[in-house]
């Protein structure tokens, strides 16, 4: 059995005063179940609890935008349906998305797959460049020595006739 309470009645179950619990329910009007009209109307127990929960977020200093957001994320949004004269409300969680944003969203990611595959193959393809040009250059360091030495004696090489062009007559034929 759904228990139903006055105003009063809620300010006896919460500690909560009448005048605040009237702001509470008038400000956050989305959260409560409610049925009757004006001096008579009476909310759903549900409300004990969203009601207890603003009391502690205002009494822990937040001000009334950043209590919306947490209270949104916290509890239900109550949907009026004026047919049903016995409730006069029911629980409902808002839709986060429709079935044509879902397809869409389908189609979206399914192009960020794409791409983000083609950009893991051209990762994949640099870090194989940037690998053989590491290994080249250690390579290259490595073989430092013979090299030096091969430049060396083609250096030598070069200069020597140059040197026996200097030498007198007789020194060449005596060698």
């Amino acid at each position: 059995m759904q228990e139903w309470y006055s105003i009063i009645e809620l300010a006896e179950r919460t500690g909560i005063s009448e005048p605040s619990l009237r702001r509470y329910i008038t400000k956050f009007h989305p959260y409560f179940m409610s049925k009757g009209g004006n001096r008579a109307k009476k909310y759903h127990s549900t409300a004990i609890d969203v009601l207890l929960r603003i009391k502690k977020l205002y009494d822990a200093g937040y001000e009334t935008s950043g209590l919306a957001e947490i209270i949104k994320n916290e509890f239900p949004v109550i949907v009026s349906d004026d047919e049903d004269e016995k409730t006069k409300g029911i629980l409902s969680v808002p839709a986060l998305a429709t079935g044509e944003e879902v397809a869409e969203l389908k189609i979206v990611l399914s192009e960020v797959n794409q791409k983000l595959a083609k950009q893991e193959e051209f990762n994949t393809l640099l870090i194989q460049k940037l690998e053989d040009q590491n290994r080249f250059i250690k390579e290259s360091l490595e073989n430092k020595a013979p090299l030096f030495l091969e430049k060396k004696r083609d250096e030598e090489e070069a200069t020597k006739p140059v040197e026996e062009s200097k030498k007198g007559f007789w020194s060449r034929f005596f060698k």
